[in-house]
């Protein structure tokens, strides 16, 4: 009996070993694309570093399929915000997964694989060259699938640098189309030093806020071959696990409807395109092989997508749910810095979503009893979006005592921190349509507040209203009225301002409540 059971251990073992010999041994065939296209590029003066040393305008193509589909196209995969070619195939099966379905497949770097992430001018020109350059090696056209901001700087090679007839479909993988708000956040005078010191700050940041994209797309729009390709667009609903690096973006952007930890889905989806689907991705899933299936069948030819298969699953843009402050600045080394969070009685649960670039040394929270409390932090690395490379400390505080917290930390280190505060309670804010534009081309911002929830004589709004990406700021205040909309003077024209509104009250019941928020407008 011994001998049997040594024998069934044996063989178990013999075919675990077995199989996981062969899979491992599938999984390691697929060699690297090669370098086809190289370049001379240099690296286009961005205000700031992202890290990555490629060289912009190399181009690598996949190997030949073992079973090529007749006549397809060759896809082609473009990068998004900060990124480079290699996100395709290095830990992630996309590239294989192509390849097995029999597509020949090429990649590029664009100039934010050299250093500094670029506008979609920049990065579109330089896409347009490549497209032609690829199609041409290949004698075959090609099917984009772009990743982010990827399929702006797409959109923008193919309408406006006239790469439009050497495509035939273009995919885009959460495109932020009408920008994200998290671009605004980078801008907003609470964020500033923590974004100056991450670089979070370069010209593609810059290109992706609001404002700006609220003006591109009503120029690239009117472009006459705007929509000569056939636009198929997915968008996403998922964050990850609750620590995972897009949370602390998918939390923040909660408040303007559904959304993948970077890019909401209302902006996911084009004006004329086609939206495949909005599904339980978030911005990093959806670039792998899990999307493949979704779009595969809208690679070559011209598909018309049922409407069945593609409900709204986000809100309006102009729409949002107002429970969030935010604070931020500099932290000097081994000094303590501290935060006031002012909490209503209402508040069910409070999530305190802290960003520094290192691990802080201190954390500790005062109650508003004066009780020092060592809370219970997660820390995690945020690998994605705006602010990527950023440490967010997260604490959350069910049921939370009313009155004034205070949130004290200290670092072994020169940083800083941005601090965003959610609140789980009723809404306090009433915004529609936030921004005109008044009969002296001024922007006049609509700010209303919830007359049964607040007390209107205690009310006040701070407007800072900065030229995105210079020191030149304006502040304005008003008080005292359930309307606390206010006409801003800008002195610049074609030009992105952020909007960085504070808000401060009392309930009915007498508690101090703290808001902000974060908008961009284009002033032309």
């Amino acid at each position: 009996m011994q001998l049997n059971m040594n024998k069934v251990v044996f063989i178990v073992f013999f075919f675990i070993f077995t199989f996981a010999t062969d899979y491992n041994a599938s999984a390691s065939e697929i060699a690297p694309p090669k370098l086809k296209g190289k370049s001379n590029e240099n690296v286009i003066s961005g205000k700031v570093g992202n890290g990555n040393e490629e060289t912009p305008g190399e181009w690598y193509a996949g190997s030949t399929p073992s079973n090529p589909i007749s006549e397809a196209p060759v896809i082609l995969f473009v990068p998004g915000l900060n990124n480079v070619a290699q996100i395709f195939w290095e830990e992630n099966d996309m590239y294989q997964t192509v390849l097995d379905a029999g597509y020949q497949t090429a990649f590029v770097q664009l100039y934010d694989a050299g250093g500094a992430s670029a506008t979609m001018w920049d990065n579109g020109e330089l896409l347009a060259e490549k497209i032609r350059e690829i199609s041409t090696h290949f004698d075959r056209p090609v099917t984009v699938v772009a990743y982010s901001k990827g399929g702006v700087d797409t959109q923008t090679a193919l309408a406006y640098y006239g790469a439009w007839q050497y495509v035939d479909n273009v995919i885009t993988l959460s495109s932020p189309h009408h920008g994200s708000q998290l671009a605004d956040l980078a801008y907003s005078s609470s964020a500033g030093w923590l974004a100056d010191l991450l670089g979070a700050q370069g010209d593609g940041t810059y290109s992706m806020q609001l404002g700006y994209m609220e003006n591109f797309r009503a120029e690239i729009d009117n472009q006459p071959l705007a929509y000569h390709n056939n636009y198929y667009t997915l968008g996403g609903t998922g964050w990850g696990s609750v620590f995972s690096s897009t949370w602390f973006g998918g939390m923040y952007l909660s408040q303007f409807g559904s959304n993948d930890g970077v890019v909401t889905s209302e902006s996911s989806s084009l004006p004329d395109g086609q939206q495949l689907a909005v599904e339980d991705w978030n911005h990093t899933s959806i670039r792998t092989g899990e999307s493949f299936s979704t779009f595969e069948n809208y690679l070559m030819g011209n598909e018309t997508v049922d409407s069945l298969i593609t409900p709204t699953q986000s809100a309006n843009l102009s729409s949002s749910k107002n429970n969030q402050w935010i604070s931020g600045g500099p932290l000097e080394s081994q000094k303590k810095a501290t935060t006031t969070v002012a909490v209503e009685n209402d508040v069910n649960e409070i999530s305190l979503h802290l960003m520094t670039t290192g691990n802080l040394a201190e954390i500790n929270l005062i109650d508003p009893n004066g009780k020092k409390i060592k809370p219970d932090v997660t820390t995690t690395k945020n690998e994605e979006g705006v602010f990527a490379g950023s440490f967010n400390h997260m604490i959350f505080i069910n049921k939370p005592k009313s009155g004034n917290w205070k949130l004290e930390l200290i670092s072994d280190q020169q940083d800083a921190f941005l601090m965003v505060a959610d609140y789980k309670t009723k809404e306090k804010l009433i915004l529609n349509n936030n921004v005109e534009l008044s009969a002296k081309q001024q922007p006049r911002y609509n700010l209303q507040v919830n007359a049964e929830a607040v007390q209107e004589k205690t009310l006040q709004a701070t407007y800072h209203i900065t030229e995105s990406g210079t020191d030149n700021t304006k502040t304005y205040r008003t008080k005292g009225n359930f309307n606390l909309a206010k006409e801003l003077s800008v002195d610049k024209k074609s030009s992105v301002y952020n909007i960085t509104i504070e808000l401060k009250g009392l309930t009915k019941t007498g508690e101090t409540f703290t808001r902000t928020i974060v908008d961009s407008v284009y002033v032309d």
